[in-house]
């Protein structure tokens, strides 16, 4: 999510309208990049989102309730301690549209004196960050860095904040059409998109290519060699791309493509764009809202951490399977081993010590020689053996290597097993989950013998529930989250004769269709397989398989690993996952775009 200056001047002026003179009440930090200001105002309360997430750093105002760690950051209990009771006097930018925010807080000192705090959001993609600073001095950083890490701006405590370096250029909200005209002709030999970038501050790369984009122009062209009516056009463009940041509120626009990915989040309606997607907002915070639902949500450390594990695991079973596979392979000879002994035996006569191969009728050819004759063997011989030896030898050879095809298979069978339900614990893992869920997926692959015990971080909260979705016709849908909740579903919540769904022969979530006792609709059950198919491996697929069945004919193997069941009686439906179909159930619940 690339936010421009433009924008952020925009959005500025927003939480002023919304934040100032708020008392801010609580400081959050559910990961290690977001933090959240909870700032109550006479007649309503606000929670301020500051992410600075390298892959997304965004400030805006959220609905969103997020889950609080049990155990604060060091930097989240210094906001804490210098932030909380304070006032919100004003929220500004940084000179030269900057994309950096100053929220200035005015909090009581010693003697009745008023102290100002200054929490400044740096939107600078991967160096993005947030300080706490006193009279200009930084009192801790979100992530400091040192002479090591830059010698041009050290951001650690006790040195004086120095704002990011920008190169002077022209403000877009102060400047005339014929400075900007005479500030062009300066590098009329550059490239357009080059100069407009060089001269202009507060507007990005989408900006330049929607401002080339209106007037007709490329980014190679340049302002040199452009007619009279180029250049009018040009400016023309600039104008109407930079008129809407001037008004309060603003119009917003989130652009996205066919797969719901975020091409960009702005103040200006982006015609340059091949959306699939355009949506318009009367506010900028609520456009930004939108936006973060169409960009990875940031992931803690414990969760970034138990992905990888599985990861790892995932990447020896598939490397151990490929070598047991090679192995049954070469094991595949030991019909021949008995074939070579069987024919040795009945030319035992021709056998005598010393020799080391020897040719006879191969007895068990399906096919003769072209002569007519029956096809002649070669069969190596141990030299220091006698006759029989040299049978038993072949023999002991089959029987070992009919030993191993048996062992072999038996470790193909459990590796295959093992991938399967790793596969599963991935499944749960790439969906936004709360602390609770990751906590009993460590739980399960502790049982499991994947962590150890004591790396598993304790838990003291109740344990998580499965998702329930009310349908209109009153019926209710669960969806297991992960294994202990697919297992919960199916054999808790579920009652015999309530349809059990689950994509076939795919990892993914158990789902329940409960109806009351009352024949179920066959929009409900496409409903329930639809989830089915979306909370699973085969989100992206087409045509997903979904087996369904009476909950009565699911078992649980003695023995099995979590969320691992076999079924019977089933029916299959194919369904196509679509996202505004899922989000429509997820979020409404009760309404659907689905024939009745």
């Amino acid at each position: 999510m690339n936010i421009e200056g433009l924008t952020v001047h925009v959005l500025t002026t927003e939480l002023n309208q919304s934040l100032s003179g708020g008392r801010i009440i609580k400081v959050l930090q559910p990961t290690r990049y977001l933090f959240v200001l909870k700032v109550r105002q006479p007649d309503q309360e606000h929670s301020l989102l500051l992410c600075i997430d390298p892959g997304a750093p965004r400030v805006h105002l959220t609905q969103d309730s997020r889950e609080n760690p049990p155990e604060p950051s060091s930097f989240c209990m210094l906001l804490r301690k210098h932030l909380i009771d304070g006032r919100i006097a004003a929220v500004t930018q940084q000179a030269e549209l900057d994309r950096v925010l100053h929220i200035l807080v005015d909090i009581r000192g010693g003697q009745g004196r008023i102290d100002t705090k200054v929490l400044t959001v740096e939107l600078a993609g991967k160096n993005s960050n947030l300080i706490l600073c006193q009279d200009g001095i930084i009192l801790d950083c979100a992530r400091r860095v040192g002479f090591n890490s830059s010698r041009v701006r050290q951001i650690v405590p006790g040195t004086a904040y120095v704002p990011p370096p920008v190169k002077p250029r022209l403000n877009p909200l102060d400047t005339s059409v014929s400075e900007l005209a005479a500030a062009l002709a300066g590098t009329a030999e550059q490239p357009l998109g080059k100069s407009l970038m060089s001269t202009v501050t507060g507007i990005g790369p989408q900006g330049i290519a929607e401002i080339l984009h209106r007037a007709g122009l490329k980014s190679a062209d340049r302002f040199a060699a452009l007619a009279p009516d180029g250049q009018s056009a040009l400016i023309a463009a600039y104008r109407s791309f930079v008129e809407p940041h001037r008004q309060s509120p603003a119009t917003a626009y989130v652009a996205s493509d066919a797969d719901g990915r975020l091409l960009m989040v702005g103040t200006f309606d982006p015609t340059s764009l091949a959306a699939s997607r355009l949506q318009k907002f009367a506010s900028l915070n609520a456009a930004l809202a939108l936006a973060a639902t169409l960009t990875a949500a940031p992931k803690t450390d414990l969760h970034l951490d138990t992905v990888h594990r599985v990861k790892s695991e995932l990447d020896k079973l598939n490397r151990k399977l490929g070598l047991l596979t090679q192995e049954l392979s070469e094991s595949q000879n030991a019909n021949d081993y008995r074939r070579f002994a069987d024919l040795l035996l009945g030319n035992l006569s021709l056998l005598s010590a010393g020799l080391r191969t020897i040719q006879v009728p191969d007895l068990y050819a399906e096919e003769l020689a072209p002569s007519g004759a029956m096809p002649i063997v070669e069969i190596e011989l141990d030299p220091a053996l006698a006759p029989m030896a040299n049978v038993q030898r072949y023999y002991r050879k089959y029987a070992r290597a009919k030993r191993g095809q048996e062992q072999i298979q038996l470790q193909i069978d459990q590796c295959r097993e093992d991938i399967r339900y790793l596969e599963s614990v991935a499944l749960a893992l790439t969906e936004s989950i709360s602390r609770q869920e990751l906590l009993e997926v460590i739980q399960e692959l502790a049982d499991a013998g994947y962590i150890q015990a004591s790396q598993r971080p304790r838990s003291h909260s109740k344990p998580s529930e499965p998702r329930k979705i009310t349908l209109s016709s009153g019926s209710v849908i669960f969806v297991g989250r992960n294994n202990r909740q697919n297992d919960l579903v199916t054999f808790k919540i579920a009652q015999p004769r309530e349809l059990w769904f689950h994509t076939k022969d795919i990892p993914g979530s158990h789902v329940i269709l409960r109806t009351g006792g009352t024949v179920p609709a066959g929009a409900d059950i496409e409903k329930a397989a639809h989830l089915a198919a979306w909370f699973s491996k085969a989100r992206e697929s087409a045509n997903v398989p979904v087996d369904y069945t009476e909950r009565r004919y699911v078992k649980k193997p003695a023995g099995a690993k979590p969320g691992f069941v076999i079924y019977e009686k089933q029916k299959t439906l194919r369904v196509t996952p679509d996202s505004s179909i899922v989000d429509t159930l997820l979020n409404q619940g009760v309404k659907a775009p689905f024939p009745e």
